[in-house]
């Protein structure tokens, strides 16, 4: 890795040979008393997204990381080449704190490489860290690994003991049943605001956000790879992850399970939220927007939503509680607006507008359709849920749905039907498991209550939805 091209040049006539150091490992490297005066060898490619584009992945031109265990003291850094050894200094150093897009807070330190410098940077706490360097800005990160986390569940591996020569790190019974992917502290990539983004896929202004989840397979995990799956047998799973010095980056991380005791019975979460830049922002306590069960089917939760193309880190994700241990999206492809369940995040869709989005627990899917709104009964002359003649209109330019004129003086009453709103026999649910009406101006939900009020309209009038404000108007 080459942070300034001037310290690297050798004066020489055409017929000199040049100056080789014996020395075996070369390339970036950090050494001290925290490395036991042994040099750690920072070679792992460092993959990145833009700011702009979750879906996005790159390889940045020199950024390399490593994983390895710092004990008590100093490091300091350096590059070895076949005719060179060139030293930094680790200067402007500073901690940062990252909440976005984490379970929990987590913190690391930054700092500047300086030509030829001397300063070094004191380690005060034994355990295994992640060093990432960049040749572009001169900058690099050190973070002490406290966990790894399986994202499906929020169980964290911890740190049990470590040295040198190896490390471990154990999560017990895990109630694992599904596609995982294993983030480092919690975190899906750190956010950089001071690195610009070189590469495809992004866009003007973009800063890079580098990868610190991990996919593949438990024993060979690679940066964004794809879903993690992994054989329960019926059974609560000790996860441990095994790091051994020698690989590069997380290529020394391996992960084996051992069975426990029998799986408890499976039990579907009493709410569901959604949130990202795409809903409006990824602040779950400001942006989060609660989905709407559907009667008598635990496992689904369904809502219509304002979906904003375009948007800066576009996309969005759903969790039980509002918060981000237990958060999920999609992995993959969609087929028919359908995603398999998984650790990605929804990403962003071609036009801004209402879309109807459905997550069924059941079937381990998430549907993002365009909205099919639907009346039902004596104001709309028929009892057939899901009947073309009473589908609404949707208008994204004003951002209305708006109904079919009524045919008789009657109750209002609607509901919405999508492809995955089934029970668990894969069968269309009733309609009125997915019911909602206007009451005081309001679009009100009957999610898991009985009948709603009755609201009586006039036959030729219409009723116009607005899902963003959460308001209707008949007339």
């Amino acid at each position: 890795m080459l942070f300034v091209a001037l310290g690297f040049m050798v004066s020489c006539d055409d017929d000199d040979e040049p100056n080789v150091i014996d020395n075996p490992t070369y390339g970036m490297q950090v050494i001290g008393t925290a490395t036991g005066n042994e040099p750690v060898v920072i070679d792992a490619r460092q993959m990145v997204e833009p700011s702009s584009d979750f879906a996005t992945k790159v390889l940045r031109d020199g950024m390399y990381y490593q994983i390895a265990y710092l004990g008590i003291g100093d490091i300091m850094f350096k590059e070895v080449t076949a005719d060179s050894t060139v030293t930094y200094g680790a200067t402007n150093v500073g901690d940062s704190t990252q909440t976005a897009e984490t379970g929990e807070a987590i913190t690391y330190k930054t700092g500047t490489l300086v030509l030829n410098g001397t300063e070094t940077l004191a380690i005060a706490e034994a355990g295994m860290y992640y060093i990432m360097t960049d040749k572009t800005t001169s900058l690099f990160w050190i973070m002490k690994i406290d966990n790894f986390e399986i994202s499906a569940t929020g169980d964290k591996a911890t740190y049990v003991s470590g040295s040198a020569t190896g490390a471990t790190f154990v999560a017990s019974a895990v109630d694992i049943r599904g596609l995982f992917k294993v983030r480092m502290n919690t975190a899906w990539k750190l956010i950089t605001t001071n690195v610009p983004y070189t590469g495809t896929g992004g866009a003007e202004g973009d800063h890079c956000r580098p990868v610190i989840s991990y996919g593949g397979t438990i024993g060979t995990m690679t940066p964004d790879g794809a879903d993690i799956t992994v054989d329960n047998g019926g059974k609560l799973l000790d996860f441990t992850f095994t790091w051994t010095p020698g690989s590069k980056g997380i290529a020394g991380v391996v992960c084996t399970t051992v069975e426990g005791a029998e799986l408890p019975p499976l039990e579907f979460p009493a709410n569901m939220y959604m949130v990202g830049a795409s809903l409006g922002g990824w602040d779950w306590a400001a942006n989060g927007i609660e989905m709407i069960p559907a009667n008598g089917q635990p496992h689904l939760f369904w809502r219509i939503v304002w979906i904003e193309s375009g948007v800066v880190d576009a996309g969005f994700k759903f969790s039980p509680d509002m918060t981000w241990p237990k958060a999920f999206g999609i992995t993959g492809a969609a087929v028919d607006g359908v995603y398999a369940v998984g650790g990605d995040n929804v990403p962003d869709v071609a036009t801004s507008g209402y879309y109807m989005v459905v997550v069924n627990l059941e079937d381990e899917t998430i549907e993002v359709n365009a909205p099919k709104v639907y009346g039902i009964g004596d104001a709309f002359g028929s009892w057939d849920a899901a009947n073309a003649a009473n589908i609404f209109t949707v208008d994204n330019t004003n951002e209305v749905i708006t109904s079919p004129a009524f045919a008789a003086s009657a109750n209002l009453r609607m509901h919405v039907a999508a492809s995955t709103l089934t029970d668990a026999a894969g069968v269309a649910i009733e309609w009125w498991r997915a019911e909602f009406n206007v009451i005081g101006g309001n679009i009100e939900y009957r999610g898991t209550g009985g009948d709603q009020a009755a609201v009586p309209v006039t036959a030729a009038q219409t009723v116009s939805l607005n899902f963003k404000l959460g308001t209707g108007t008949i007339q």
